[in-house]
């Protein structure tokens, strides 16, 4: 599977509010190996559903699953270049 853009500020998120994967797991109603690969970027991204329960249960922000990961270069570039 191609690696996609890890979750980093979600995964700060969770460091700094003490939230374990294996908690995520459980109230996501799957495992922690899952979740982890979510957060790494080598499995599928969170549904809409998932963030609107982590949200709702945790008061995780939502802007944490949405966040534009632009490739260095790419951010070096000016428009109309």
């Amino acid at each position: 599977m191609d690696r996609r853009p890890a979750y980093s500020g979600l995964k700060g998120w969770m460091v700094a509010n003490k939230v374990s994967q294996g908690k995520v797991a459980k109230i996501l109603g799957t495992t922690a190996n899952v979740v982890n690969k979510k957060l790494n970027g080598t499995g599928s991204d969170f549904r809409l559903s998932e963030a609107r329960e982590l949200h709702n249960e945790l008061g995780t922000p939502m802007a944490y699953f949405f966040e534009i990961s632009v490739p260095l270069k790419e951010q070096k570039e000016k428009v109309g270049e």
